[in-house]
Parts: C-alpha cells; sequence; structure tokens
C-alpha cells in the first residue's frame, strides 16, 4: 500500500513537472494571475492557513469527476509582493485558495483547471490521495457570491463539469 501511494506520488508529480515545462510559464503566470510564485514558492501558499470564505459539500457526486464540494479561503500573505492582477501591477497582501472536492480525480496529462462562472481561477493541484484539487489566486474580482465552480482539464470550457452549489459567503457569526 505504501509503495502504491510512493509511486502514485511520483507518477503525479512527474505528469505536474512536465505539464509546467511545457507550458509557456509567462502565458500560465498571467492566465493563472500568480506572477508570486517567483516571490511566494506554490507549496508555501497551499500550507499557509486559511481564512474559510465559503464552503459546501454534498454526498451526491456530480459528473464524472464525481465532485462532491468546494472551499475558498482568503490567506494573509507573509509579506507583502508585487504582482499583476487584471493587467495592472499592484502591490497584495492577500491570495484566494479555491479547493474543489471528489474524485479520485485522474492525473492527465493537461492540468486541472479550476474556473468560476466562465473566468479560470487557476490551475490546481491535487492532493496526495487525489480527493482534492486547489488553485490560487490573486484577483479576488473572480470570486463572487453566487458564481459556479467547475472544474476541467485544460481550458475547453464545454469540458467544465461543474458543482450545484453556488458560492455563499458566510456570515459572521456562522460557524467555521
Amino acid at each position: 500500500m505504501k509503495r502504491s501511494l510512493a509511486n502514485r506520488s511520483v507518477a503525479i508529480a512527474m505528469v505536474l513537472l512536465s505539464a509546467l515545462l511545457a507550458s509557456n510559464s509567462a502565458a500560465l503566470a498571467q492566465r493563472n494571475n500568480n506572477a508570486a510564485n517567483k516571490e511566494l514558492p506554490m507549496g508555501e501558499l497551499m500550507k499557509l492557513p486559511g481564512k474559510l470564505l465559503s464552503e459546501a459539500k454534498t454526498a451526491k457526486q456530480s459528473g464524472e469527476l464525481k465532485l462532491t464540494g468546494y472551499r475558498v479561503e482568503e490567506l494573509q500573505l507573509p509579506r507583502n509582493i508585487n504582482a499583476e492582477v487584471r493587467g495592472q501591477q499592484v502591490v497584495i497582501n492577500r491570495a484566494w485558495r479555491v479547493t474543489i472536492t471528489g474524485g479520485p480525480f485522474p492525473v492527465r496529462a493537461m492540468p486541472a483547471a479550476i474556473w468560476i462562472d466562465d473566468q479560470i481561477v487557476g490551475y490546481g493541484i491535487e492532493n496526495e490521495t487525489l480527493s482534492q484539487i486547489t488553485a490560487i489566486t490573486l484577483d479576488n474580482s473572480l470570486l463572487r457570491e453566487g458564481g459556479v465552480i467547475a472544474l476541467s482539464y485544460g481550458e475547453n470550457k464545454d469540458a467544465r463539469v461543474q458543482l450545484p452549489q453556488r458560492i455563499q459567503w458566510k456570515r459572521e457569526g456562522e460557524n467555521q
């Protein structure tokens, strides 16, 4: 079992590395609105504690990817960074982490893209058990109440699998 998990982890890492090397890194950074990767490694952003803004779970799975829920968290960055957001250079101190649950998600040559409505929030990274895919964005304008979260492999809008739950912000005083 441990060997199988280790082999799967190595395979995932190789696929992700291949996808990153094959893509145009400048275009990927702009598309992901995440030029901060040069200053804050993705691994660091994935480990930061987050403030839960919205979350939904269901026992009923959606679509062929078996989506079961999502989570949106606000991250306080450990330091201010310069980044390009919506074509403007800005200094930011926050990022947002969007996680989709379900699966197990297949490892594919095309990267997993997390969408809100018709915009790609970012390209996702799978967890070790392939039960979550997470993307980081520096552009909070993509996150809106009532937004529809979806997942695709690559940027094909027609191939997206949507979650039935729409984004609903937690109100002050709600259990987190």
